[in-house]
């Protein structure tokens, strides 16, 4: 932490002094410890390890968010799959992050956060393999009857050649992550707890929108497209989704902020705007295909 260089923005403005008062107690702080995986050894040397209270520095600042993540629906303690996104993120992201065991904090303006691992791999593996064999499927009902069992068993053997190249490719993922790619985890960098470069999370509902982002990558959806002409992210570049459809890592991040905008708890009418904000700001440039909505 000490290399790192950064401001901290009005607290009044970031929701962090809103906030802060919440997270000050040892149960809350050890449930959001344990329950997201943090690994000590990154948050340590001015990071907040130690002074988790102190809400300009980035224990507290994610903290805060995982805060607003885990109390901000009215009946916060529904977090059943099919209650609205409001009360199951928090217990996703939790799920997705113990997955990978280990969340990091480092310097840096750029990227905001990244999800390296192999869970991506290995269930975009078997995400492309049954979406392949679906699509045989469906193309097997063109043929003449007689003849549609060649088909199907075609439909078959595709699936279980993909399914083997995706535990060759997994097994090599976790070699290389395990020897020289540096492990799996989930990395906060500095522009996740500040804006930075005219970049960065500015309040918490943007990181903890930014949580349940790096969620859905843990849970197999890497970005699959580019982002489209007029993307304030660069138009071209990697990193966008294809679609709304896709449900990827943007679709998550828009709608639970327009659930929070919608049906938020806990919170403050200038917290509801952002998250408002936010998901148009995602809705406007990171799909491939736009949605064709704003909130």
């Amino acid at each position: 932490m000490a290399d790192c260089t950064y401001t901290v923005p009005d607290l009044e403005a970031s929701g962090d002094r809103l906030y802060g008062p919440r997270i000050c107690n040892q149960p809350f702080v050890d449930y959001a410890w344990i329950g997201h995986a943090f690994n000590n050894t990154y948050w340590q040397d001015g990071w907040g390890f130690d002074d988790p209270c102190n809400i300009r520095k980035p224990v507290a600042r994610v903290l805060n968010a995982m805060w607003l993540l885990g109390y901000s629906a009215e009946d916060y303690q529904n977090e059943e799959w099919s209650s609205p996104m409001l009360n199951w993120a928090p217990r996703y992201v939790r799920e997705e992050f113990k997955g990978y065991g280990d969340l990091r904090a480092q310097c840096g303006d750029s990227p905001i956060a990244r999800t390296t691992g192999c869970q991506q791999t290995r269930q975009w593996n078997e995400w492309r393999c049954t979406e392949g064999y679906n699509e045989t499927r469906r193309s097997c009902r063109e043929w003449f009857f007689l003849f549609r069992w060649i088909c199907i068993a075609w439909a078959y053997i595709k699936r279980w050649v993909c399914t083997a190249w995706g535990w060759v490719s997994t097994a090599g993922c976790v070699l290389w992550h395990g020897t020289f790619g540096g492990g799996e985890n989930i990395t906060l960098y500095l522009a996740y707890f500040y804006p930075l470069g005219g970049g960065g999370n500015g309040d918490v509902i943007q990181r903890a929108c930014t949580l349940v982002h790096e969620a859905r990558h843990a849970g197999g959806k890497p970005h699959n497209a580019k982002f489209p002409a007029g993307s304030i992210y660069g138009a071209g570049n990697d990193g966008a989704d294809s679609s709304w459809d896709y449900e990827g890592a943007w679709m998550y991040d828009a709608l639970y902020a327009w659930w929070f905008f919608a049906a938020g708890t806990r919170t403050s009418l200038a917290m509801k705007q952002s998250a408002r904000n936010d998901a148009n700001v995602v809705l406007t440039n990171s799909f491939e295909t736009s949605p064709g909505f704003v909130v």
